[in-house]
């Protein structure tokens, strides 16, 4: 496996579950291994425990190209709180 030692990183963070899935389906298409934790338990799950944002990851050695495919889709990310 050749990402078994590989870090798992966030790539960026997202207002909606919908918006992490696009963003994870459009790097999937092109060959990108993307991820959004607990994808399955949904916007209210995640509100009600008070996480805001929702975080696409992926593996480190695949940041730096994932991020730009997102900047060429023009796709949106949530800006960390300073």
């Amino acid at each position: 496996m050749p990402y078994r030692d590989d870090p798992i990183v966030t790539l960026a963070t997202f207002e909606t579950e919908f918006e992490a899935s696009l963003a994870r389906g459009a790097l999937e298409a092109i060959g990108i291994r993307a991820l959004v934790p607990g994808e399955q338990a949904g916007t209210y799950v995640r509100r009600a425990r008070g996480i805001r944002g929702v975080e696409l990851k992926v593996f480190e050695r695949d940041h730096a190209r994932a991020a730009v495919e997102l900047r060429r889709l023009q796709i949106r990310i949530v800006e960390p709180d300073e």
